[in-house]
């Protein structure tokens, strides 16, 4: 019997308040930035945050979809 593991390349995201703020991170475990949920005409949108050491934080952008705002801060 083999057994494989999966490898996972994509970031992780970790929820860090219940308001729709998530902790994205390398698989490493380096942090990328953040992603939030933030509602726009009354539909979510999702504004990807990266950050710069040390400390600063640049605005990316915002999708219509969680793993879209995740997968830009690969």
């Amino acid at each position: 019997m083999t057994t494989t593991t999966p490898i996972l390349n994509g970031p992780h995201l970790r929820r860090v308040r219940d308001d729709g703020y998530w902790r994205v991170t390398a698989p490493s475990g380096i942090l990328l930035g953040y992603v939030e949920e933030v509602e726009v005409d009354g539909r979510p949108r999702y504004r990807a945050t990266r950050l710069h050491p040390p400390l600063r934080l640049v605005g990316i952008g915002e999708f219509a979809a969680l793993d879209e705002a995740t997968e830009c801060l690969r």
